[in-house]
This record gives structure tokens, C-alpha cells and sequence, in this order.
């Protein structure tokens, strides 16, 4: 008497329709990842909005250690560029940390597309802007300083 055993899938293999299912299944999966991976602008405003944070903080703290105000100008020529300054001279731009120039320009050094409304922000020897909230219009998100603290979410 001859015994045949079944296997769990019924036969020795796939059909080719099966085979040709799960390649089209695979295609379109990484179809799809490619296309959510190869557009990195709305990553780029995110780093580039928490860059600016940094240099809020940056020059608060420089404020707070040095006992004078310091602040970041963004009046420049364009939306897009900024620099750090003691105010004791606010048209005189401070060489910020990690940069290789002392006015920032996001789009040609950083070739980002973020853009920051005509602002100063200022802090005083205790790291606050003043009495009222400070709000940094960018198409990134706002960066609002709270007023008094000095508290940059």
C-alpha cells in the first residue's frame, strides 16, 4: 500500500499565478516607499525651524552669561537669511556657532526653502524677550518665545 503525504500548501510548490500575486504585491509596496522617501521638503523645514530655535537659544544664553542683551535680526535683505548681534551694535552680525558665515542664508548655503517674516527678537541679561510673547512667523511653524521666561518650545 502506498501512502502519499500532504503537504501543508496541498502541492509541491506555487502556481505561477501565485508567484506573479505576491510580485505585484511587492511592486507596489516598494513603489510606495520609494515615493514617501524621496520627498524629504517638509523634513527639511522641520530641521531648519529647530536650527533657528537653536540660535534663539544660543543667543539667550549668550545674554544671560555675558549680563548684556544679544538677539537674532531677521530683517535682512531677504526672507530667508538672519545673523546673531550684541546690542550694544545690532547692525554688526556675530559669527554664530557651526556656521561659516556670520549672516545665515538658507537658500543658497542651506539651499532650504524656509522663509522667516521680518523680525527681531532680543533677550536681556536674564534671558527674557520682555513682557510680551514673541512670535517667529516662518512657513515651517511658528516659533513662539514666551514672555518673561525666555521659553522656546
Amino acid at each position: 500500500m502506498k501512502r502519499t503525504v500532504k503537504t501543508a500548501f496541498g502541492k509541491d510548490g506555487f502556481t505561477l499565478i501565485e508567484a506573479i500575486a505576491v510580485l505585484v504585491i511587492l511592486g507596489i509596496v516598494v513603489a510606495v516607499a520609494a515615493v514617501r522617501m524621496s520627498d524629504t521638503s517638509a523634513f527639511d523645514l522641520v530641521s531648519q525651524v529647530e536650527v533657528v530655535k537653536g540660535h534663539l537659544r544660543l543667543a539667550q544664553s549668550r545674554a544671560m552669561s555675558s549680563g548684556s542683551p544679544w538677539g537674532i535680526n531677521f530683517t535682512g535683505t531677504t526672507p530667508t537669511s538672519y545673523y546673531l548681534f550684541q546690542a550694544t551694535a545690532p547692525t554688526t552680525p556675530v559669527l554664530l556657532l557651526g556656521e561659516d558665515n556670520a549672516t545665515v542664508n538658507l537658500t543658497t548655503a542651506k539651499k532650504s526653502s524656509l522663509t522667516i517674516a521680518t523680525r527681531t527678537v532680543t533677550f536681556d541679561a536674564y534671558g527674557s524677550p520682555g513682557t510680551t510673547d514673541v512670535t517667529v512667523v516662518t512657513n515651517g511653524g511658528s516659533i513662539t518665545v514666551t514672555k518673561n521666561t525666555g521659553y522656546i518650545p
